[in-house]
């Protein structure tokens, strides 16, 4: 009887250890399934449902309301904040106001980096560039352009400058020795055909072409006054150097909404919507 006792409570225990053997795995498996289903794909930490918010110009403001729309549609909550200067999305990228924009072009994100000491990071592929170009409402061509012609340029220092850089490509003039930072009208060495060049604003440099023989301005003012972009006499190829895309502060570049947002800007949909919305004044680095 003693021994029958024995080998009951041997049985019992022996049960005991096996339903907490049960209980330990299914608890382990269970945990294991969880942290299966929670781990991001690809390294991205996860940010699914995030509050989001994204910097804007007025320019591309109708296109950010479209990446807007995407985004909300996988699942986050977006915010657009519209600055009016040209520096203040970058700034505000910088000091953690905001999440990213699409904005200034490359060359002008690595000046700000090292004047301002930030990380700031424009992702690859490059979505767009801005086109540059002359653009004329009484003449169809280069050879068309009379001895004489007024030709209305942007007068800040960096335009001005790409502006005569761009005049000595096609051949209207000729630089010579750059006097100060910028090349100005007083570095014209040569001028064949007499060019005169109209300083102007940028803003208004658009509006001089009823008056001008030809006008060197942003192709997106030119839509503004409602002249075909692509109808230019000649392109500034150059531009095609300066891309614009999304930018982020680096240490937030493995975030699952930038992975999301980047697909977007891949995707057919969107490009298309881009080029509807900007017909050729903005360029897509896919055409």
């Amino acid at each position: 009887m003693e021994s029958d006792r024995n080998c009951d409570q041997k049985e019992n225990v022996y049960t005991q250890k096996r339903e907490c053997m049960k209980k330990s795995v299914s608890l382990f498996i269970s945990i294991l399934l969880v942290a299966v289903f929670v781990m991001p794909s690809g390294g991205f930490s996860s940010t699914k449902g995030k509050a989001i918010k994204l910097g804007t110009l007025s320019t591309l403001q109708p296109f950010m309301a479209v990446v807007k729309d995407e985004l909300v549609a996988k699942g986050y909550d977006v915010e657009l904040v519209l600055f009016d200067a040209n520096n203040m999305p970058a700034i505000a990228t910088t000091d953690g106001d905001i999440d990213g924009f699409i904005h200034n072009h490359l060359p002008w994100i690595e000046t700000f980096n090292k004047e301002k000491k930030s990380k700031l990071e424009m992702l690859e592929p490059y979505f767009f560039y801005y086109r540059m170009a002359l653009y004329s409402s009484k003449h169809d061509s280069l050879k068309e352009l009379p001895d004489g012609a007024v030709i209305a340029i942007p007068n800040d220092p960096a335009n001005l400058q790409t502006s005569l850089i761009f005049l000595q490509k096609i051949g209207l003039l000729t630089l010579g020795e750059k006097i100060d930072n910028f090349y100005s009208i007083l570095d014209i060495k040569d001028n064949p055909k007499k060019i005169k060049l109209l300083e102007t604003e940028i803003s208004t440099t658009a509006r001089s072409i009823t008056d001008a023989d030809a006008v060197i301005c942003p192709a997106v003012r030119i839509k503004g006054a409602g002249i075909d972009p692509k109808s230019f006499l000649a392109e500034d190829e150059t531009t095609k150097k300066f891309p614009v895309g999304l930018t982020i502060d680096s240490q937030n570049v493995s975030e699952v909404w930038v992975k999301d947002a980047m697909e977007i800007l891949k995707s057919d949909k969107i490009k298309n919507s881009f080029d509807d919305l900007y017909g050729g004044a903005l360029v897509l680095y896919n055409e």
